[in-house]
Order: C-alpha cells, then sequence, then structure tokens
C-alpha cells in the first residue's frame, strides 16, 4: 500500500552515494564528475563546508538555456543553497511534502551529518516494487479514480463521481 511506504523513514530510501566538487570549478567538470559517478546531481563544497547543489537540471536551465560558457561558469554561480535537509528517521510522507513545499525533488538525508539523498524518483520507483499502480502516470490525458479506475477529464468531474459513487453525499 502506498500509505506504508509513506510511513517508513527516508532512511530506507536513501541512495548513500554522494558525490561533492570545489565551488571554484567550472559547470563543464561538474558534468563531467557527475558522469562519471552516474549520479544527476552534485554536492558543492567550499572552504570544507557544502554550500549547495547543483542538479542536470540546474545545468540544463542555469547554464545551457541561457547560453552560458560551461567551461568558464563555476559552480558557486549556479549552486543552489542552503540545502534543505531531513533527518533518516523522518518518514517519507515528510520528506515529500517539503520537496514539494519548496519544489525540489530531492533533499540532503542527515545522521549529524550528510548520509545520503532521497528523490522523488526513488520514491516512485519503489512502489512499482509493491505492485503500486500511478494511474495518472498511465493515461495522461485523463484523470483516473483511485476507487474504480474510471477515467475522467478532468479533477472537477472525478470530484463528482467521488461524492456521487464512492461518498454518496
Amino acid at each position: 500500500m502506498i500509505s506504508d511506504i509513506l510511513n517508513e523513514p527516508v532512511s530506507k530510501f536513501t541512495n548513500k552515494k554522494m558525490t561533492t566538487i570545489s565551488s571554484d570549478l567550472t559547470i563543464q567538470d561538474a558534468a563531467k564528475a557527475m558522469t562519471e559517478s552516474k549520479v544527476d546531481s552534485i554536492l558543492v563544497f567550499e572552504k570544507s563546508k557544502i554550500i549547495g547543489m547543483v542538479t542536470e537540471k540546474d545545468i540544463l536551465r542555469d547554464i545551457v538555456a541561457k547560453g552560458l560558457d560551461p567551461a568558464s561558469t563555476t559552480l558557486k554561480q549556479i549552486a543552489k543553497g542552503p540545502l534543505i535537509t531531513i533527518k533518516k528517521t523522518a518518514p517519507v510522507k515528510e520528506a515529500l511534502g517539503i520537496m514539494k513545499k519548496h519544489d525540489i525533488r530531492r533533499l540532503i538525508v542527515m545522521d549529524k551529518r550528510p548520509i545520503g539523498l532521497i528523490t522523488q524518483k526513488m520514491v516512485c520507483g519503489n512502489l512499482t516494487d509493491r505492485n503500486v499502480t500511478l494511474p495518472e502516470l498511465e493515461i495522461p490525458d485523463k484523470t483516473t479514480c483511485p476507487y474504480c479506475t474510471a477515467n475522467f477529464e478532468n479533477n472537477k468531474s472525478l470530484g463528482k463521481h467521488i461524492d456521487r459513487i464512492h461518498i454518496k453525499s
């Protein structure tokens, strides 16, 4: 059940593979490090302190889309910080709530120090291991009722259906 996953601790979904890079290196250096490490984000440090994070999406939006030179733009110029963190014992639903509130896709998982990352993709990817269907991903032009899997054109129609059929109000 989805509720089981939402109540599990974030440590269960934490990827402990983190890559760090100095803030004075270039975007090109970061892209190479990310490719070699097979990660889609990198922690940026300055004077032994993590100051932010750069993701593939940041490189695309902040460098490529703006026509900046990745060989001369430094990580310090685009690193997003301060980092938003969560304790390893916090439930997944809290992590997802924080991500939604801050419009981000990943959090640093802490146990006195950073121990890894939790991402929306990690949580959603684990849903398939439990045979949970995500109907809204299967039919992108439709909204699916979570109770009976009937399809609707929009959320308003779905709401009326749920009220009439499942809640009977």
